[in-house]
């Protein structure tokens, strides 16, 4: 009898598993941007939306994202402008969720500060420059399996800030205020409950996909990798 209480139990577990899996897949996306300045392209006229779910120290999210930089005018002019794409980054700390990264939390929350300003480009890239020359360029923090990167100091932060050009007053405020806490926790408990798996995962049309290959330092594998990606997104209409 309790064998058979055991059975059914596995069953019905396995069956809410499943279920669970087939709605995550089917459910509607929510193609309301999160933040404005986290987007490139012409939102009002896009035919496609293409949504990045990163975490600033997800070193595979990085790749991607430096292959876009690296190859920014053909990625404008072929697919922002040509093929009318609405390109959108959806900022988590979900490493320093699962406990991977602590690193996440006040990049993170330094990204919406920055967004505030309407200055997220310039502290996200200036992020993944000093990230580049003071980790991946020398195998820190480029895969799992790698030397992670340390626990930073709060100085790290602001240094981006100040690089990117921000105002520093504000930036300041904001992070000593925790002003963007509760918009970083309530997007990472958004993007958990979305996603199929961790990140980066792509969400364009109806092509969904998660991580990234390529090489650091190889800069035409990775874009060759990141349009196969696109390419396959324009190919799935919403």
């Amino acid at each position: 009898m309790q064998k058979a209480i055991r059975i059914i139990a596995v069953c019905v577990a396995i069956g809410f598993l499943a279920a669970l899996l087939i709605f995550n897949a089917t459910k509607p996306v929510d193609y309301t941007p999160w933040e404005m300045a986290m987007t490139k392209g012409d939102k009002e006229n896009a035919k496609h939306h293409f949504i990045m779910y990163t975490d600033i120290f997800c070193p595979y999210c990085d790749k991607f994202s430096n292959a876009l930089r690296a190859n920014a005018e053909e990625f404008q002019k072929t697919y922002l402008e040509d093929n009318n794409v609405f390109f959108e980054i959806r900022i988590t700390d979900i490493n320093y969720t699962y406990g991977h990264s602590n690193n996440s939390r006040p990049a993170g929350e330094g990204a919406y500060c920055a967004a505030a300003q309407d200055k997220f480009w310039e502290y996200y890239d200036t992020m993944l420059d000093k990230l580049y020359k003071d980790y991946h360029s020398r195998g820190i923090g480029v895969s799992k399996d790698s030397e992670h990167i340390p626990d930073l100091p709060a100085g790290y932060f602001t240094d981006v800030a100040e690089k990117g050009g921000l105002d520093m007053d504000k930036f300041n405020s904001c992070m000593d205020n925790d002003e963007m806490i509760e918009k970083l926790d309530a997007n990472t408990n958004r993007a958990a409950t979305a996603l199929q798996t961790g990140v980066p995962y792509f969400i364009f049309d109806k092509y969904k996909t998660s991580g990234f290959l390529g090489e650091w330092d190889a800069e035409g594998y990775d874009w060759e990798q990141a349009k196969i990606m696109l390419d396959a997104g324009l190919a799935s209409k919403r």
